[in-house]
Parts: C-alpha cells; sequence; structure tokens
C-alpha cells in the first residue's frame, strides 16, 4: 500500500471514529418523578422533549451527531441524562426562580466513560414579569440543552 494510501485510510478511520453518534432519549426523563413537584411534571409537561432537541441542535453546531431514540441504551455510545431536581417558585408578578439539575453519564459499549452534574437557574431574564413559570422553565431546560451539548463535545474530542 502506498503511504498516502495509508495515511488517508488512516485519517478517515480516526476521522469517523471521533464523529461517533451519541444517542439520547427522546425526552429527557426525571430520575424520580415522585420527588418532583406535581405543578412541574403536570404542567411543564415539555421539559424533558425541550433539554432533548436544544441538545441535538447545540451539539450539531459543535460538529457533533445526537441522535434523539426511544431506546439509546440499545447503542453502542449513549448518554443517559436524567433530570435530578427541578424547582419552580415565584410567579410572574412577584418574580420567578426557577432551577432544573441534571446528571449525566456517557456509556461506550456499556460501560460509563464519563459522569457530570449541570445546573441552571433563572429569574425569567428580561421581561419576566411577562412569562408564564413553565416558559421560564423551558427556557431553563433549553440553556442546559446547550451545556449538555458542550460537554458531550469535550467528551468527543479525540
Amino acid at each position: 500500500m502506498h503511504k498516502s494510501a495509508f495515511f488517508l485510510a488512516a485519517f478517515a478511520a480516526l476521522s469517523s471514529a471521533s464523529a461517533a453518534e451519541i444517542y439520547i432519549a427522546e425526552q429527557i426523563p426525571y430520575q424520580d418523578e415522585s420527588r418532583i413537584d406535581h405543578r412541574i411534571t403536570s404542567e411543564c409537561t415539555k421539559i424533558g422533549t425541550v433539554m432533548s432537541e436544544s441538545i441535538v441542535k447545540h451539539a450539531a453546531a459543535q460538529g457533533v451527531t445526537v441522535v434523539r431514540s426511544t431506546e439509546p441504551e440499545k447503542y453502542g455510545r449513549y448518554a443517559k441524562i436524567t433530570i435530578d431536581a427541578a424547582m419552580s417558585s415565584g410567579n410572574a408578578f412577584i418574580g420567578h426562580a426557577k432551577g432544573l439539575s441534571v446528571y449525566n453519564e456517557l456509556f461506550q459499549n456499556g460501560k460509563a466513560v464519563h459522569k457530570t452534574t449541570m445546573s441552571r437557574n433563572s429569574t425569567g431574564g428580561m421581561f419576566g414579569g411577562f412569562k408564564s413559570s413553565c416558559s421560564v422553565l423551558y427556557r431553563t431546560a433549553n440553556v442546559l440543552g446547550k451545556d449538555i451539548a458542550g460537554w458531550l463535545a469535550a467528551q468527543n474530542k479525540p
């Protein structure tokens, strides 16, 4: 085999290995829903979906392919992400105080290779007085999704 062909083949193999898809849940679940205020789980039903979609979008912007799946653990490389805690106090009139916390594990061939926890809080931001509690939590989930995407991208570097 010619040297340049060998190096080209080796580079292609390394490129495809580092660009491996990472699978996540279609909707990020709660670790233990019974520990979350029932008003959050019953009224703000899209938190897990917003977070999952945010991870995919922000990971793609960093060159990482994240795929949403109903069974991510079936694949060789997947991230198990769970919402550990969700807090929602206040309202549009007195001010919001919202927060989400997640636990992340990246698995490679059935073994956890990286773990971390992350959290984000929000008071509603600009014009927070005009936002519902759920919209502030969705915004928090979106930003946390961006953080998780950055963490996945950092783990994806050779």
